[in-house]
């Protein structure tokens, strides 16, 4: 309507010579809005490489090393301070005087938090190679408490008794209030965590482990000092669930942690946020390649490379922080982990790590059918995934095309053969999920027609291509949902997003598959249609919506999510999506 209304207005002309003027500022809005996505896109990649920042500030600042003792330190900053909590007043009692080891005289002091006295005594021990009880006293109503005169051979130890049997306090302990809602973890660190204890969190913000004595024959249980050689960590903890806030452990190794898990959410204690699969590792190397980051590529390639086992393969994923690894070995994610290492090597013009690419390709050759040429999935498997093909033939081309080894070449053509002989569905005209695996894969033609193009099959590629037409999701909302099956409540927006779903529910292997919006896969539609001229500027403004939702410029992974087996989808920042949305951003045929 305002179009025609200033149509009529001023003539056609004058409305044309605008536009034309205006043009320039259009083009560079829309590229600035590009070039603020991709930006967003690679700086979250580098936070998920980085040393993790936690919203809560914690750090040890006694005993840090591997020694027993006492741990104590500081949480909160004021960039990254404890949440809102309460603090209360503690049972406690204190002393203005200090008693050394066989100290000999009276010990005394005061008494405090306390509504019910009665309920109340205090011990003094001896000790030495254990603690003696020495005497027991009781507390006296101007809240004071005395002993007669006493001579110890070991230390003086001096403790509140509750009902006779449970200690709350040691002298000049728990004097300050302390926090209701959270405390402090310790462990010692070796091979992998150990709990040791427990540790209040005072209202200045410090906390710290304790030595308490032998009671009743045994260790008196709750706040107590570590008893492990062991580098320490501490960990911020809330009481009511268990949920970690902060941490003074730092990653073992440089890997990208594939997802960021809100606190909030249930899976936040399984440890999956500190997780790395292998293939999102290759996606970073590719990004920050891409993005002239020399230093966080070679990172992740190095640790890569230092984690490859004897026979030349990768394992599917590690931990960051223990080093445990899923000794699942995917051939698709080996795959891209060669790839990468070749996308290093031209950007950089190194070939640092050829040898590192070249172990790979020859360990993927071990799972190359004589028959079909097709590489199979995994040691562990009878499958062949056209995915994995394609991942397989572009690093086999790639490789043979830099080191001119025929080894390599053949390979390439080998698999390529394959895909066009046994993973093609000539009935229906597009890719099987597999080979004798007729299920609906989005990425087995999405991926699948970015190979077909890359060769020349561009008639087979028209075909494969109109079959995503029914992944498509059109028009859906993006928005919380308490409900554990699709829990998310971290992320939203307003309006509704399109986009294509993973599989189509069929007979086969996806009874049931859920129409969620998979941004992995979007964007690899997206970067298929970039190269074909298709216009997908609604579809990337639809991803650009969903990124917008985390404020630190990440892409969940799903608007939706699912957690009904035998699929998991959830609504977490992911690096696969959004280094696809980095990679195609800045270039579609940046790869591939």
């Amino acid at each position: 309507m305002t179009r025609q209304f200033v149509i009529k207005k001023i003539g056609i002309v004058v409305v044309v010579c605008m536009m034309l003027q205006m043009l320039p500022y259009f083009m560079k809005s829309s590229q600035a809005t590009v070039n603020a996505n991709a930006t967003s896109s690679l700086n979250w990649l580098k936070k998920q490489l980085d040393a993790p920042v936690y919203p809560v500030a914690v750090s040890i600042t006694s005993n840090n090393g591997t020694s027993v003792g006492i741990v104590s330190g500081t949480v909160g900053t004021t960039n990254a301070p404890l949440p809102t909590h309460t603090l209360q007043t503690n049972p406690n009692i204190k002393s203005t005087q200090s008693y050394p080891n066989q100290y000999s005289g009276v010990v005394s002091g005061t008494w405090g938090g306390i509504t019910n006295r009665s309920d109340y005594s205090i011990y003094v021990f001896d000790e030495t190679d254990i603690a003696y009880k020495k005497v027991e006293v009781t507390l006296n109503a101007n809240g004071t408490w005395s002993t007669g005169s006493l001579t110890f051979n070991g230390k003086p130890v001096v403790a509140l008794v509750k009902n006779n049997n449970t200690v709350v306090g040691l002298l000049n302990e728990f004097v300050k209030k302390t926090v209701v809602e959270y405390e402090v973890y310790t462990f010692a660190k070796s091979d992998a965590l150990y709990y040791q204890t427990k540790a209040p969190i005072y209202e200045d913000g410090t906390f710290s482990t304790r030595k308490v004595p032998i009671f009743n024959g045994q260790d008196i249980t709750g706040y107590t000092t570590p008893d492990s050689v062991g580098t320490k960590v501490v960990q911020v903890v809330r009481k009511s669930d268990g949920k970690v806030l902060s941490t003074s452990e730092l990653p073992r190794l440089d890997l990208i942690r594939s997802y960021y898990i809100p606190l909030e959410d249930s899976h936040n204690t399984l440890g999956v946020d500190r997780r790395s699969w292998i293939y999102d590792d290759a996606l970073a190397v590719i990004a920050f390649s891409l993005a002239g980051d020399q230093t966080r590529a070679n990172k992740i390639l190095q640790q890569l490379q230092n984690l490859k086992n004897p026979d030349g393969s990768l394992y599917f994923s590690y931990d960051t922080f223990s080093n445990d690894f899923d000794n699942k070995k995917r051939s698709g994610a080996i795959a891209w982990v060669g790839y990468a290492a070749l996308q290093y090597e031209k950007k950089f013009s190194s070939t640092t790590y050829r040898g590192f690419a070249t172990s790979l390709a020859d360990y993927l050759l071990t799972l190359q059918s004589p028959t079909t040429g097709s590489i199979k999935g995994g040691p562990d498997v009878a499958w062949y995934s056209t995915e994995h093909n394609v991942d397989s033939y572009f690093f086999f081309r790639d490789l043979g095309q830099l080191s001119g080894n025929a080894t390599y070449q053949n390979a390439a053509t080998a698999v390529k053969n394959a895909l066009l002989g046994s993973h093609w569905n000539t009935t229906e005209q597009r890719f099987n999920q597999g080979i004798n695996d007729p299920s609906g894969s989005l990425d087995a033609n999405s991926w699948g027609s970015i190979f077909l193009e890359s060769i020349g099959r561009h008639d087979l590629a028209v075909t494969a291509t109109a079959y995503l037409n029914n992944f498509k999701v059109n028009n859906v909302p993006f928005v919380k949902s308490s409900d554990l099956n699709k829990y998310n409540m971290t992320y939203e927006i307003l309006g509704l997003v399109s986009g294509y779903k993973p599989y189509l529910p069929d007979n086969n292997d996806y009874v049931n598959a859920p129409s969620v919006i998979w941004t992995e896969g979007t964007w690899g539609v997206i970067n298929l249609f970039e190269r074909q001229g298709t216009n997908a500027t609604a579809l990337k403004q639809s991803m650009y919506d969903i990124q917008s939702a985390d404020p630190t410029g990440g892409t969940v992974y799903t608007n939706e999510g699912y957690a009904p087996l035998p699929y998991e989808f959830y609504v977490w920042p992911s690096v696969a999506a959004s280094a696809w949305a980095y990679i195609t951003i800045y270039n579609p045929t940046s790869i591939w």
